[in-house]
């Protein structure tokens, strides 16, 4: 036997399917991990840049699961400023709620009146004026939680000023306002107003348009604010899915402070060209190799969001439904780990995070189910009806809603119906027993197309189940929807 042996050693052949939104494919082709040969017990020579083309790909892809939640938001946050003029002294609201065709946004829904607003804060601390009896949040480029806004947050829902703090600020800080520090400089505020019992959004769009942002030195004499109606004004939120998702990554990293537990990732992603306070500029290597790690890492979130092994994700023993919050925080962190599989589960495919969406509170506040699957655990298709049945006495002391979102982009989705959304404000045909049959499909069931949600063929689909204001018999499980049946 010769004292060097060469020694080949070959690695599985792993494949990934993916829906790219941005390349619009159906599938991506497989990833072959390249074949290692040691020579004297070192890597063959010629095998040393393809294994280095390995490891980037790797630490890329596992980037892309790592960043999803920054890029979701950094891409919201411009997406408001270049589609919706928002900044400092402006604000996007949505008069009449959200539509598929003219906002892109991911799972919004079409019920609650919202008005969001981008800060920069690398010119000071901004002071943002809320008024009583709205509900919302501030959050971070991350979509983490930096304080509610409304009956859950230090107001108590009755408003007032909110005082906002870049990373790192030590000047002096007035009293007077409740004080946010956040620990990055591109943040969001985002909150809602709610129709009137008759569905009338006139009073919530009043109330949110006495909003006041400005920056803290501005404070005695404020400019006067702006408002654009979101809901007739084309804006796209969503966030890119292929090789341009690592050019929104890489910026955020070049502006934004280094938190001490991001150091280990921002040292895998160095050799990539992407680092704190440089420009990023990759060659063709490095291109070629985010356009596949992009193409994979896609496939994992999908994958992740939409058939979730976290056993959190069970509301019901014999049902399709599940969560969509799958945490104990809203941060994801944990006792020992951050909670990476449960914020891929929501930031794949949701806007915003709260402290109160981990509140469990009889009468208050709301509850979200998501589906993705039939009765029988098949993808939702919208070449087939389904019929869903909602057992009398929905337990929602406000109101209820179901959504039907496009799997592709998340967003609601784009039908000839130009109704993407139905809810207990709406006029519905009832069976006698007080229950409600929902049918979500390509084509209206006659007699029932007020109950009636189109679908696309050839597309999937998913929908969000809300309850706002859930009851008990929601938390105790004595009332169960039902599943998707198909029907046809």
């Amino acid at each position: 036997m010769k004292l060097y042996k060469k020694i080949t050693l070959t690695i599985a052949v792993i494949t990934a399917m993916q829906t790219s939104v941005y390349a619009n494919q159906d599938s991506m082709p497989a990833h072959s991990t390249p074949e290692i040969r040691f020579e004297a017990g070192f890597p063959a020579a010629d095998k040393v840049q393809t294994i280095y083309d390995e490891i980037d790909y790797q630490r890329a892809t596992q980037a892309y699961i790592w960043g999803i939640g920054r890029v979701a938001g950094v891409s919201l946050i411009e997406g408001l400023k270049r589609d919706l003029r928002t900044g400092i002294h402006s604000a996007a609201i949505w008069e009449n709620s959200t539509t598929a065709k003219e906002t892109k946004v991911l799972t919004a829904q079409t019920q609650s009146i919202y008005a969001a607003g981008s800060m920069d804060l690398h010119d000071g601390p901004i002071v943002v004026e809320i008024p009583p009896g709205v509900l919302g949040m501030v959050n971070n480029h991350r979509y983490v939680p930096l304080t509610d806004i409304g009956p859950f947050g230090p107001d108590k829902g009755k408003g007032g000023k909110f005082l906002i703090l870049p990373p790192g600020y030590e000047g002096e800080t007035p009293t007077g306002y409740y004080t946010v520090q956040s620990d990055t400089y591109t943040s969001i505020w985002m909150v809602r107003g709610f129709r009137a019992p008759d569905g009338n959004p006139a009073p919530a769009v009043a109330s949110l348009k006495k909003i006041k942002s400005y920056l803290l030195s501005e404070a005695a004499n404020p400019p006067k604010m702006s408002f654009i109606n979101a809901t007739i004004t084309p804006n796209d939120l969503l966030f890119p899915t292929d090789e341009k998702f690592f050019d929104v990554l890489a910026e955020s990293i070049r502006v934004e402070p280094v938190r001490d537990e991001d150091r280990m990732m921002l040292g895998m992603l160095a050799p990539l060209g992407i680092e704190h306070g440089k420009a990023f500029k990759p060659d063709a290597r490095v291109k070629r190799i985010l356009k596949k790690a992009a193409a994979t890492g896609n496939a994992m979130a999908r994958t992740i969001a939409y058939s979730s092994r976290n056993e959190s994700r069970v509301v019901y023993d014999n049902r399709q439904w599940e969560k969509i919050f799958l945490a104990a925080k809203p941060s994801f962190e944990t006792e020992n780990y951050t909670d990476i599989d449960s914020a891929v589960t929501f930031k794949h495919q949701a806007c915003f995070t709260a402290d109160a969406m981990t509140l469990k509170l009889i009468g208050k506040g709301s509850q979200y189910l998501t589906a993705y699957k039939d009765e029988d655990g098949h993808w939702l298709d919208g070449n087939h009806t389904y019929k869903v049945h909602l057992p009398a006495g929905i337990p929602a002391k406000n109101f209820w809603s179901l959504t039907v979102y496009d799997s592709k982009d998340r967003s609601m989705l784009v039908n000839n119906s130009g109704k993407a959304s139905m809810d207990s404000y709406g006029e519905m045909r009832k069976n006698q027993d007080g229950s409600v049959d929902l049918f979500i499909g390509p084509d209206a069931p006659k007699g029932y197309e007020s109950n009636w949600l189109q679908t696309n063929k050839g597309e999937g689909f998913f929908t969000y189940f809300r309850l706002y204001g859930p009851t008990k018999a929601y938390f105790d499980r004595s009332w169960v929807p039902g599943d998707f049946v198909k029907i046809k």
